[in-house]
């Protein structure tokens, strides 16, 4: 093949969107030569290039589109260290039905015991798989929404929000609230309620959610729509900490350091 024609070809391909192919196309050619390759099998080896290509980055789309704090997974989860896990329940939920079926997810701990890491590696997993996923601080999307209050925009946030497949809220805890939180977080809730499945992370019981968000009776029925069918992970009292001293954390020479 001469190679202007190799040439035109690849610009062709890029034309159409299908760099990856252009980017193999005169290795390919090279290694068709050398093992004797059929037309079919030297064209499925460039299809499958853009396939895996294209795969990769909508995934990596994904993963940016969910805002995750950092890039925690199974694959970097020590599965041992957490004797207060169960971890076939966690395992059982790697299978992803509870999206497919619109349930929450409520993960419970204390500080430091890996419940945003098991939130965060669910949410990459459900990347992995194909869903639309996004990632909050509470503080910070109750921030999101009391914002859109000034130009009337609430709905329409929440509307975009409650078009993902998988809402995580992390750190549900005591906050800086306003007298509108609440209300603002009931009607999302309202709007993912059977629509979206949703994680929550806390390290407070439910009872002080109420006191947490600044109104009880609100917080009732926020509560009472994240219970219904809601599967439910709860790293009882006692259970170590991941962050100070799991697999991850600080070595002791290192904290001593940083306090000298």
């Amino acid at each position: 093949m001469k190679t202007s024609l190799l040439e035109k070809i690849k610009q062709d391909l890029r034309a159409l969107r299908l760099k990856d192919m252009a980017d193999i196309l005169e290795n390919a050619l090279e290694d068709a030569h050398r093992k004797k390759q059929g037309h079919l099998e030297f064209l499925d080896r460039l299809v499958q290039q853009q396939r895996r290509a294209m795969a990769e980055r909508s995934l990596d789309r994904r993963v940016k589109q969910a805002k995750f704090p950092r890039k925690m997974t199974f694959e970097n989860f020590d599965w041992g260290f957490q004797p207060a896990l169960n971890v076939e329940y966690v395992k059982d939920l790697m299978q992803l039905d509870f999206i497919s079926k619109r349930q929450a997810v409520l993960i419970l701990g204390k500080t430091g015991t890996g419940k945003t890491h098991i939130a965060t590696a669910l949410g990459i997993k459900a990347c992995q798989a194909g869903y639309r996923v996004l990632f909050f601080r509470l503080q910070n999307l109750l921030s999101l929404l009391y914002a859109t209050l000034a130009d009337d925009t609430t709905d329409e946030v929440i509307a975009g929000i409650a078009r993902s497949h998988l809402l995580i809220i992390d750190h549900v805890d005591f906050i800086r609230t306003k007298n509108d939180y609440p209300s603002l977080l009931l009607d999302l809730v309202s709007a993912c309620h059977q629509r979206v499945a949703m994680i929550f992370t806390t390290k407070i019981s439910l009872e002080q959610w109420g006191e947490a968000l600044g109104s009880p009776s609100i917080t009732h029925a926020i509560v009472d729509r994240i219970l219904h069918h809601a599967r439910i992970i709860n790293i009882r009292p006692g259970g170590r900490s991941y962050r100070t001293e799991g697999p991850h954390a600080p070595k002791l020479e290192e904290t001593q350091e940083l306090k000298s």
